[in-house]
């Protein structure tokens, strides 16, 4: 379907470069150490993988995502030249450009991390659009050329990039490129209180249209913090952090929706299964109302619980009653982002199913993906959680973290989702290459908003 979506808006792949830039940047800064029985197919794959991480605003829902190849990746090329630096940028732009990011995030923005040296490479044209955000990370102003500084920012600016700079401590020499920006990614945790109040009033005198975003928050207490500081857009671990736990403000009944889960998976008359859900109308409109979404693509619309359990089946039917569990009334950031990442990992893991050595059961996948962060939702412990549900053996070893091939994609979908953890080496854990793994995980982005979404109207 997305495929589809990207010919009709003129999103097509670009032309062969000259030369692999992956191949380019294992030669120059190899990930590990240099092997002279390493074969090039595995040099091709190493560091090209996608990774995402979150950004959410004062509403405490998801603003855009940060694109990179991975944190390990980004932190070997802080010390290494100018050209080292151009390879990485180029390998990780040849990966986003086929996917249309952009496009399928809608009115969410794509933030790109890349060089000083890499603003006129031709392939940014191929990814230029108003929702777009370059990131720059600055280097010491000794070493910058400004002149050719403020013709590349007026290039990317040409092309319709939003821009953005990436710092932690107080830079008075790029005054005059800070100050254009359109977003400043700050770092509290590197500076005291002193030093960041009078940073965020200085960014404020000089551009009042500016958004400061605060990034690397690790606890609540953080976010706490920087939203009390006025802060615009919020990164970092604290989303999935398990400290501080409070329960959901759902209206759905959670009990009932589990009571129903172990009706279906012990086998219980349809009949049965629907008579449960029918005492609570409020759980049966949510249910319809996700059965119904544009996302699952079905072409007649569903008007009874009954009806939805013989034309889904069984296995399908349970892990649309398990989206339930994600509902809740009034959702702050835990319950916004939890649903929509738990979804992308759902979807991910699903149309992983079959390949390599992935299993190919892409029900019991989905429902691992699913059910990954069902304990930090529903703020109880894992093994509380499957005591009240009866989920397949086989997903239920997966979310202990028990060794299988199930758990296995699932490390692979939470590795891709900050860049924190050796990619590589857990997608060749699932025997899959960067080729499968990219356009997947934005198909899954993308489908997990158009559900997520559903479940709000």
């Amino acid at each position: 379907m997305f495929e589809s979506i990207r010919r009709l808006l003129g999103s097509s792949p670009k032309e062969p470069l000259p030369r692999d830039t992956f191949q380019q940047l294992n030669e120059v800064a190899p990930l590990k150490p240099s092997q002279e029985a390493a074969s090039k197919e595995s040099v091709h794959g190493h560091s090209s993988f996608l990774c995402r991480e979150a950004i959410l605003d004062r509403n405490e829902r998801i603003a855009g995502y940060v694109f990179s190849l991975g944190q390990g990746v980004q932190a070997r090329m802080l010390d290494k030249s100018a050209l080292v630096r151009r390879v990485y940028d180029e390998a990780m732009l040849d990966n986003l450009a086929p996917l249309g990011v952009s496009t399928l995030l809608g009115e969410r923005y794509a933030f790109i991390r890349l060089s000083v040296e890499s603003l006129k490479i031709p392939q940014l044209e191929a990814i230029a659009n108003p929702n777009a955000v370059i990131m720059i990370a600055p280097r010491s102003i000794a070493e910058v050329n400004l002149v050719e500084m403020r013709a590349n920012l007026a290039h990317i600016k040409a092309l319709g990039f939003k821009q953005g700079w990436s710092i932690n401590q107080p830079l008075p020499e790029y005054a005059e490129f800070l100050a254009k920006a359109d977003f400043i990614e700050i770092d509290p945790a590197a500076l005291d209180g002193i030093q960041l109040k009078k940073m965020i009033s200085d960014f404020r005198a000089a551009n009042a249209e500016q958004k400061l975003i605060a990034s690397k928050l690790q606890t609540a207490d953080d976010f706490k913090y920087c939203f009390e500081r006025r802060f615009d857009y919020f990164m970092g671990p604290f989303v999935s952090s398990r400290e501080n736990w409070h329960p959901a403000k759902g209206e759905v009944n959670h009990v009932q929706v589990f009571q129903a889960l172990e009706m279906i998976q012990s086998g219980a008359e349809f009949d049965a299964i629907a008579e449960c859900l029918r005492t609570d109308p409020i759980l049966t409109f949510k249910l319809l109302r996700y059965i119904n979404s544009p996302g699952i693509g079905l072409l007649q619309k569903i008007d009874d619980i009954r009806q939805a359990l013989m034309l889904l089946g069984r296995d399908r039917f349970y892990r649309w009653l398990s989206l339930l569990l994600f509902d809740c009334k009034k959702p702050g950031y835990n319950e916004n982002i939890l649903t929509e990442q738990a979804l992308t990992r759902a979807r991910f893991m699903e149309m992983l199913a079959g390949k390599g050595r992935v299993p190919a059961n892409a029900d019991q996948l989905f429902l691992t993906g699913l059910f990954s962060l069902i304990n930090v939702m529903l703020a109880q412990p894992l093994e509380d959680v499957l005591k009240q549900v009866a989920l397949p053996e086989t997903v239920a070893s997966a979310l202990r973290d028990e060794p299988g091939a199930m758990r296995d994609a699932l490390v692979l979908a939470t590795i891709l989702e900050s860049g924190i953890g050796d990619t590589d080496a857990a997608a060749a854990q699932c025997g899959v290459d960067a080729s499968e793994v990219s356009g997947t995980l934005i198909d899954a982005l993308a489908w997990s908003q158009q559900i997520a979404a559903a479940g709000k109207n």
